[in-house]
């Protein structure tokens, strides 16, 4: 990217010198009003930024209407600095293709306002579009035009086409671009409606409906049909840049927001410290669970157990001992039960696993292998046993779960009375609760 910029003040050229400076940006420096008109001439410029008083017969409104009637830069941004002191219209200088004014004195503002153009104007959108176009001609000149931007296209011809290609494999795509007239069985508005019915989550894909048509009622009836914006063909080069590179942008904000959710999803419903889940996450997940079993009609076991004496692990070896030990029961629930079991950690030294469609014999076997499995490991150079609860369910609609953890807990309480490291079990799956 290059820069011109037009200053009298030596001093002023350093200053915005440095701060143009960057990667990928080359400033070029004119000190008057013909010196500028001579580099915009022979070279090609990006970003124009002149301050205001240059001759006494021109100044940069004057160099502005110049620049404008150059053909190539006819988008270019064009930044003027004006001290506040001086009578400067506004209007004028909007008129003439100015783009900002700034005041030339104040140099943190201007600094922040040049490096955020600079990074709108030098970054890449780096995405892959599928784009619908039925003109060769205008398909070319298009993907010409977002090439230099890191751009990938697959560009199909007819809507049909990009509908299969869009269906089977969405997620690849970044962005969609489809002309409005086009020859088949879908146009471009049939088009934009048929893939925001593929799936709900679709709606988070920006498409861009193109048209050599400006037609007020049709532009309405996209937007309202799915797209994200329209462009009027012919279009110039910088509007389609920009509007394709916000769309995308956009996209990308939405994933991060989404990906910052699920995030503080995961942090609300698992406990840190073991990586299970939290009592926050049972009340809300342990109802689904629950459902599936009812729905399926299967039993239901539940493993109530705790840490025999973890008091004393605390006591005697520290707390931070006692975190390592609460992690590795933590990794061994995780280790040891199916994905299709619900395993929780219930305050403490406490822990919860549900266990899906087994009977009363399987969940006691599960139950005693993993108290044995348990006592056999290794905790921080410690040996660590466990007493369990077990009770094996039928349950339906009317089934108080709370009810039923009570129980367990209470046969939990029967095993450490009765010496701990052992499992205490009770089948009621003859009930229904």
């Amino acid at each position: 990217m290059k820069v011109l910029i037009v200053e009298r003040s030596r001093l002023q050229q350093t200053l915005l010198s440095r701060i143009f400076s960057g990667e990928d940006v080359i400033v070029t420096l004119a000190h008057n009003y013909q010196d500028a008109i001579e580099r915009l001439q022979e070279e090609d410029i990006d970003i124009v930024c002149t301050a205001y008083q240059l001759e006494y017969t021109k100044n940069g409104i004057d160099l502005a209407r110049a620049i404008r009637s150059i053909k190539k830069y006819h988008d270019i941004p064009i930044m003027l600095m004006a001290s506040m002191d001086m009578k400067l219209s506004t209007h004028d200088a909007y008129n003439a293709g100015i783009t900002e004014i700034f005041e030339r004195t104040n140099l943190d503002e201007l600094s922040n306002n040049i490096q955020s153009l600079l990074t709108r104007r030098v970054c890449t959108i780096n995405a892959h579009i599928l784009y619908v176009e039925d003109s060769k001609t205008a398909a070319t000149l298009t993907m010409r035009d977002l090439k230099c931007s890191n751009v990938t296209f697959d560009h199909y011809f007819s809507a049909d086409e990009a509908y299969i290609a869009y269906k089977n494999n969405h997620e690849v795509y970044d962005m969609v671009i489809t002309d409005v007239v086009l020859e088949g069985q879908l146009d471009g508005l049939g088009f934009v409606r048929a893939l925001r019915e593929i799936t709900p989550e679709n709606y988070k894909m920006p498409i861009l409906a193109v048209s050599g048509l400006d037609d007020t009622s049709r532009r309405v009836e996209l937007l309202r049909s799915g797209a994200n914006d329209y462009i009027v063909k012919p279009y110039v080069k910088e509007e389609l840049l920009v509007r394709v590179k916000n769309l995308i942008m956009m996209k990308h904000l939405f994933n991060q927001v989404e990906t910052q959710q699920e995030q503080l999803y995961k942090q609300a419903m698992q406990d840190h410290l073991t990586g299970l889940q939290n009592r926050h996450a049972m009340e809300s997940l342990l109802p689904r669970f629950c459902s599936a079993a009812i729905r399926h009609k299967k039993p239901v076991g539940i493993l109530f157990f705790d840490i025999d004496h973890f008091k004393k692990v605390n006591d005697i070896h520290g707390h931070a001992i006692g975190d390592d030990v609460l992690a590795k029961m933590g990794d061994m629930i995780l280790t040891n039960f199916r994905a299709e079991d619900f395993s929780i950690r219930y305050g403490g030294e406490e822990f919860i696993v549900m266990l899906y469609d087994t009977n009363h014999e399987q969940t006691t076997a599960i139950a005693e292998k993993f108290r044995s499995k348990v006592e056999m490991s290794n905790f921080s150079k410690l040996k660590i046993t466990i007493s369990i609860g077990v009770l094996t369910v039928n349950i339906d609609h009317n089934t108080d779960i709370h009810e039923l953890l009570t129980k367990a807990d209470k046969l939990l309480y029967n095993a450490k009375e009765s010496g701990r490291n052992k499992v205490c079990a009770k089948d009621l799956t003859m009930k229904v609760h």
